[in-house]
């Protein structure tokens, strides 16, 4: 069986899958609520930029820290926002196992040996 029908096998059962039956569920309920929906957009945009600055080594805005712990509250207030977020982190880390089960094996990029190199 080729690789890409492998991978096609495995998104089908990913969509078969508990964790992202509840993740659609969630999701739906979100995209019908305009109000939620952009809690969770603003939540996601501040987060993303908070951690992009922490990844760069440069140090968030005051502002931008008090806006999304601000925010963080009110998601946690929600409880279908709630919900949502960590079904959508579920299916992160879902993700994430499945990446790592298939590269743990795979030797890939090129390895530094300093021995070779002298």
């Amino acid at each position: 069986m080729a690789v890409y029908d492998l991978a096609h096998k495995l998104g089908e059962h990913l969509k078969k899958s508990e964790e992202y039956q509840e993740y659609q569920d969630c999701r739906q309920e979100i995209l019908a609520d305009k109000d939620t929906r952009k809690m969770i957009n603003d939540y996601q945009n501040v987060s993303l930029k908070v951690s992009t600055a922490r990844a760069w080594g440069q140090e968030e805005s005051e502002e931008d820290q008090k806006k999304l712990k601000k925010i963080e509250e009110l998601v946690q207030m929600n409880k279908k926002a709630r919900k949502y977020l960590e079904a959508e982190a579920r299916m992160g880390v879902i993700l994430q196992d499945i990446q790592k089960i298939i590269f743990e094996d795979l030797e890939l990029g090129l390895v530094e040996d300093k021995e070779e190199d002298n």
